[in-house]
């Protein structure tokens, strides 16, 4: 017995299945109230579901559906493809442009740095020159000093040579005054 309560055809012998049956009218019954249910409740189903043809236009829409979905998302695809191809050519520009600038930038600053440093290096001989300079008269000073020094050494020595000469020559002339007067 299935679970409807209803056998199915093909299951021992018919002919003697068929009899008893026919004989039971208990049995009989039962049957034909399970019979009752299962087509009630069949039809519940079938009610439940909608007419055939309400099934088959949201079938029909469903399928409609689908297709214009899939082809959105294709052409979204597409479009996606489309910007993904212009980001990366705009993109590669960018980069292009900023390597671009780079360079320019970086010969510059080569340029800069090379001329700054031949600056230096002239800065650099220039300082030395001065330094040489600075000591050359820092000697020529201390040279001028010592002899200024030994000038003045000798300028008080010849103030006291001078000195003697004049005291020499006043008595000279002293001696010369008193022998010509006792003459």
């Amino acid at each position: 017995m299935s679970s409807t309560g209803i056998d199915l055809p093909g299951t021992g012998n018919q002919l003697s299945d068929l009899l008893a049956f026919i004989t039971d009218p208990a049995a009989y019954k039962t049957k034909l109230d399970n019979l009752e249910k299962a087509a009630k409740y069949a039809n519940d189903r079938i009610a439940l579901a909608g007419p055939a043809d309400e099934i088959l236009a949201i079938r029909a829409d469903i399928a409609s559906k689908q297709t214009q979905a899939a082809q959105a998302l294709e052409d979204a695809k597409a479009n996606i493809a489309d910007l993904v191809a212009r980001a990366t050519e705009e993109a590669a520009a960018i980069v292009a442009d900023a390597k671009d600038q780079a360079n320019k930038l970086a010969a510059a600053a080569k340029t800069k740095t090379e001329a700054a440093d031949a600056l230096m290096a002239k800065a650099l001989v220039t300082q030395t020159q001065v330094d040489s300079i600075v000591a050359a008269a820092q000697s020529a000073q201390a040279d001028y000093e010592a002899k200024s020094a030994s000038l003045d050494a000798r300028m008080a020595e010849v103030a006291v040579l001078q000195a003697d000469v004049n005291n020499y020559r006043a008595s000279l002339e002293a001696k010369a005054q008193a022998f010509a007067q006792g003459l």
